[in-house]
């Protein structure tokens, strides 16, 4: 696993790779785009992503990671290319409970 990025950041930028897509996704997830470039760069050194002829593709390596991923979480169908969203993910709640998030909270 590569150091500082989480397993969601690495899955995604692989998916944006393997389907040549646009880093808008990070973006908005709040990484600058000198972010970007450092956790690429770190891709290519690990061997998940390599370039070809001025592109990046997956390699191998790469390839194989994402399937591992996508068995071990069970993602199926479109599942495989649209990930979840966790940011806006809360604690669950008591049958009782009733959650009023505050505006600054709302990622939509």
């Amino acid at each position: 696993m590569i150091k500082n990025m989480e397993e969601t950041t690495i899955l995604k930028m692989l998916l944006i790779i393997q389907n040549n897509g646009s880093i808008t996704e990070l973006l908005k997830d709040g990484y600058t785009y000198g972010q970007i470039a450092i956790m690429t760069s770190q891709l290519v050194e690990e061997k998940y992503i390599e370039e070809k002829e001025d592109s990046l593709v997956l390699s191998a390596h790469g390839k194989e990671w994402l399937e591992i991923n996508f068995k071990e979480n069970k993602l199926i169908g479109s599942e495989r290319w649209i990930l979840p969203e966790n940011r806006s993910k809360i604690e669950k709640l008591n049958k009782n409970e009733v959650y009023l998030p505050s505006r600054n909270e709302l990622h939509f």
